[in-house]
């Protein structure tokens, strides 16, 4: 193709973390059938200013993590520029990112559902999907009747503090972190502490980033969001602005995908130590063949006490409790994992495959298989 009729896109985006490099993924997906695109991915920095008057891109794709006030004010003043982020209208920037305000709401109701009555957020200071997580979460606690401590982690915070403040906090405490990589300090610092996960801290975080999740102790829940399709997302979008299309919308907001439980966020809390107990058991042997009577020979009480008091306090029984922690995990493998359903019922401690179909459609709809696939294809993957 003659290079008069190659289309130059910049991509400004630093692909540190797995959220970026899944945005990457997604701009690859679409780029890959455009032929007259020409592509270059430059690190955010002090040259990013240079780079744009000297090789005069058609489009740019970026996040503003990292660049100065003047890139930006560059920026604003080009005609076809996407931020890869949810942007203030302050800004008045083009915008293809996340739901930052239903991640916090997902959060809230989350925790609220496993019977937490403590609730505290932990965000990072001057950033605005953080700022927005925050609201969200504590407006969203609100509404349940409840209120949530903010900790906010920037330049010049010691770990003392962060440490003194999780002391502090009442326990047993439903902790919400802007993102996995602060999820994962945050059990480095407990741990320091003496403070037990999640026993007496519970941490979500945000991105279902695997590696950064896999690596802490104990395993990180998180928020999946839909990083892939942000970059599809924005890169259609950005193609017909060069192609001479007029935008009918500044900015377009993915809702989040669902909640991956792991073992951060596997206690309920409840007021009653006998439903506790119940539950704690129920987690710890979510992979083995349990009923309601293995249960009840642990609580030491009879099957009508602890129905009874399983209603009261979660609204639904001890056996419905045991199939959707199952589910819960089966969710899991699902999207963590490429096993196929009958290993993934004996990690399950269901009997077989035609079982995990049956309780799986119970209680989603739908089945393992599209599940699977509708999850992965809402991310991009």
């Amino acid at each position: 193709m003659e290079r008069s009729h190659l289309k130059r896109v910049a991509v400004i985006l630093e692909g540190r973390v797995e959220y970026e490099r899944n945005v990457l993924r997604g701009i690859r997906d679409f780029s890959s059938s455009q032929s007259n695109w020409l592509m270059r991915l430059e690190m955010p920095g002090k040259g990013t200013l240079d780079f744009l008057e000297n090789w005069k891109p058609d489009g740019v794709l970026f996040q503003s993590a990292g660049l100065s006030s003047s890139v930006m004010s560059r920026l604003k003043t080009m005609r076809n520029a996407i931020h890869l982020s949810e942007t203030p209208p302050r800004l008045s920037l083009r915008s293809v990112g996340l739901d930052n305000g239903q991640i916090g709401i997902t959060a809230a109701e989350y925790f609220h559902d496993r019977g937490f009555e403590t609730f505290a957020f932990v965000g990072a200071e001057g950033s605005g999907f953080s700022v927005t997580r925050e609201k969200a979460f504590c407006d969203r606690v609100g509404s349940l009747g409840y209120r949530s401590e903010v900790f906010r982690i920037g330049p010049g915070v010691a770990e003392a503090e962060v440490e003194k403040w999780l002391k502090a906090l009442p326990k047993p405490c439903a902790l919400f972190s802007t993102h996995d990589e602060c999820s994962l300090y945050l059990t480095t610092v407990c741990r320091s502490a003496g403070i037990s996960i999640p026993e007496e801290i519970s941490i979500l975080g945000v991105d279902n980033d695997q590696l950064i999740c896999e690596l802490a102790w104990p395993q990180l829940s998180s928020i999946a969001v839909p990083s892939r399709r942000v970059g599809q997302e924005a890169a259609k979008w950005l193609s017909q602005m060069i192609d001479g299309a007029k935008p009918d919308r500044n900015s377009l907001l993915l809702p989040p995908t669902g909640v991956v439980t792991r073992h951060s966020t596997e206690v309920n809390q409840t007021e009653d130590e006998v439903v506790n107990r119940a539950l704690r058991y129920m987690q710890s042997h979510v992979g083995q063949r349990i009923g309601v009577d293995d249960v009840l020979r642990e609580v030491g009480v009879s099957r009508r006490l602890l129905e009874r008091k399983f209603s009261h306090h979660l609204n639904r029984s001890p056996l419905a409790e045991i199939q959707r922690l199952k589910v819960n995990e089966i969710k899991r493998l699902l999207l963590d994992t490429r096993k196929p359903l009958h290993e993934i019922a004996g990690l399950c401690g269901v009997s077989d495959a035609s079982r995990l179909v049956s309780l799986f459609r119970k209680f989603t709809g739908t089945t393992p298989g599209d599940y699977r696939k509708n999850k992965r294809d809402e991310k991009g993957g």
